[in-house]
This record gives structure tokens, C-alpha cells and sequence, in this order.
């Protein structure tokens, strides 16, 4: 019988449905060759150009205040929102590249393609999405 893991923890109750899709996919991608999608994962793009990855350099080239400010924000809301999941990702015993902020920022960046490319309408379709990427 698969469950999904997401539903044995409420500490998930309190996050985002695009967090509980993005802890559900670097669940899998921390599988390694052993996840059915590793394929597909190995076709990913390395990085993402959004704005919660800007460093600093980038963030100050935006040169209008309201853009760095925008910018800002993103990095600041991202970092909200991986210390919330933080701790669920490190009861799944995720490798230690896995649990930063770096790589959240690219699962993260994964998910707005996916959603933008409206794969993701509802919050229904994010539990049935994790429960292909996230089972025991």
C-alpha cells in the first residue's frame, strides 16, 4: 500500500500547497537514480532566473527602487518560506545539499515552471502530484 508521506505529519498542515509540492519534489530528487523521475530530473535546468535567486550584484543592476525592492522581498519570502520547511525536510533525512537554501531556491524554481505551465491549478492536483513523487 502507498502512502504518502505528507499526510502522516500535520507539521505540512501549516505550509503552502507550492512548499508541500516543492518538499515532495526534493524528496524525490534526493532518491537519486532510484526515483522513477530521475530521468526527467536530470533534464532540469540547473538554475532559474527568479527573482528570489538574485544575489546582491543582480539585485542592485535592477537600478529602479521599486524592482530592488521587489527583489528584496522575493529573497526574503523564499527565506520564509524554506526556514517553515526546514524542519519537515529535515525529518525526511534529505541529504545535507539538499536541505539549503540554494537548492530550495531551485525546487522552488521548478515549481513556478511547473505551475506556469498550468499543471498545477489547484491544490487537489498538488496532493495528487505528491503522491507520485512522495510515497513509502
Amino acid at each position: 500500500m502507498k502512502l504518502c508521506l505528507l499526510h502522516s505529519k500535520p507539521i505540512l498542515l501549516t505550509l503552502l500547497p507550492r512548499q508541500v509540492f516543492t518538499v515532495c519534489l526534493v524528496y524525490e530528487i534526493n532518491k537519486g537514480k532510484a526515483s522513477p523521475w530521475h530521468p526527467y530530473f536530470l533534464h532540469l535546468p540547473r538554475s532559474y532566473s527568479i527573482l528570489a535567486a538574485f544575489g546582491e550584484l543582480e539585485t542592485q543592476a535592477l537600478q529602479v527602487d521599486y524592482a530592488i525592492w521587489a527583489a528584496q522581498k522575493a529573497v526574503t519570502k523564499a527565506k520564509y518560506e524554506w526556514e517553515q520547511a526546514f524542519t519537515r525536510m529535515k525529518e525526511l533525512k534529505l541529504k545535507p545539499p539538499l536541505l539549503t537554501f540554494k537548492a530550495w531556491i531551485w525546487a522552488t524554481g521548478t515549481v513556478q515552471i511547473i505551475a506556469r505551465d498550468k499543471i498545477l491549478q489547484t491544490s487537489g492536483n498538488i496532493c495528487y502530484l505528491c503522491k507520485h513523487f512522495l510515497v513509502i
